[in-house]
């Protein structure tokens, strides 16, 4: 999953930039505290496959705040709760307040399905500082269809909304498909009209479960999509561009201030922490590092976490002589290893920076 957001207002999003750049540990994490979710996304990758072989199940309490206790000591900035669909786990008040009173900057990435305007209020009160839900077509029906349930784009809609007027930072997201692509500046509008800060759009990986079974739906021009909405941006007001994408902006110089531009999983920026404990490598590559609850972690995690993945990146990621060849290959270190699975000479099927044979499939 590489996320690129688009900035239109300042936000605290920054400051986990900002942590990363100074120490270069792990800064900020996904935090999935359920497996449970009320909806079915087209592209979803969350625990599916993954969870068939264990019971979907919420993270035990005390075992939450035994991991924020873990990310605080390793100096994570910020926590972004999901899942699943964090906002149905049972003690998400709870789980804002204490991540809130130990001084992780709070995000929550939820579907909106059950936020109601006071429920938003309150959950500022309790410290959350950001709502992330998704807005995949500005055509109820589509959206729907996408999203897996009636009625969820009105509540989509209705959460970025209110979540604006009460005051805590508003994100809309889509996964970019080939339903969604052509209207994806649609969109960026219909969300900047509702008073939404951040626009994000996410690529859809050929990961697990759902985003596997509809890997027809990869949009066809992913990085033209990205090159479109920088130049609405720009005429709209954009202030800033985090990218974890690193083929985006890559070979040209944006005119705003960009953060990122790399793998923020390949640096040790960032990790997705799953309800069972399981640590991945990034939200969509659902092979574990190592467990939290289970694995003996005699240093800090962020210690434990590098060398863990400096084992997983020699194991994993070897480059194909065309990468290794290439002017970017410092930067973006092959791209995406989710993407690049998916093309049987493991080269991201995004990339148009190398020159290969026709025969190689360029989309998903």
């Amino acid at each position: 999953m590489c996320v690129v957001t688009f900035d239109f207002e300042e936000n605290d999003a920054i400051e986990k930039v900002k942590n990363f750049k100074k120490k270069k540990t792990l800064s900020w994490v996904v935090l999935e505290i359920t497996d449970a979710c009320n909806i079915n996304c087209l592209w979803c990758y969350a625990n599916a496959g993954y969870a068939i072989k264990r019971p979907r199940k919420h993270m035990p309490f005390e075992n939450l705040k035994k991991v924020l206790k873990l990310l605080l000591d390793a100096g994570v900035k910020q926590i972004t709760f999901s899942g699943g669909e964090p906002t149905i786990y049972p003690r998400i008040k709870d789980a804002i307040k204490i991540a809130k009173d130990m001084g992780f900057v709070v995000h929550i990435n939820t579907n909106g399905y059950v936020l109601t305007k006071d429920l938003i209020r309150e959950f500022k009160y309790l410290g959350l500082s950001q709502i992330q839900t998704n807005i995949d077509s500005i055509n109820p029906v589509k959206h729907d269809f996408i999203r897996g349930m009636p009625g969820s784009f009105e509540k989509a809609v209705r959460c970025l909304k209110n979540a604006s007027e009460v005051g805590i930072t508003a994100v809309s997201q889509t996964v970019l498909t080939n339903l969604n692509e052509k209207e994806v500046i649609d969109i960026f509008r219909l969300a900047r009209d509702l008073g939404v800060h951040r626009c994000r759009v996410w690529d859809m990986t050929p990961s697990e479960g759902m985003a596997k079974m509809n890997i027809n739906l990869a949009p066809t021009d992913y990085l033209k999509t990205l090159e479109n909405l920088y130049e609405y941006g720009i005429e709209n007001g954009l202030k800033r561009i985090e990218t974890g994408d690193p083929l985006f902006p890559l070979e040209r110089k944006l005119s705003v201030e960009v953060t990122g531009g790399f793998c923020v999983s390949y640096h040790g920026a960032s990790t997705t922490i799953s309800p069972h404990g399981d640590v991945f490598y990034c939200a969509t590559y659902r092979k574990p590092l190592y467990n939290v609850f289970q694995d003996e972690i005699e240093v800090t995690l962020d210690k434990f976490h590098k060398e863990r993945l400096s084992e997983f990146i020699k194991r994993e990621i070897d480059l194909p002589p065309p990468c290794k060849k290439c002017a970017f290959s410092e930067t973006c270190a092959g791209s995406c290893i989710v993407r690049r699975s998916a093309n049987p000479f493991s080269i991201d099927t995004f990339c148009r920076f190398i020159q290969v044979e026709k025969t190689i499939p360029r989309n998903l």
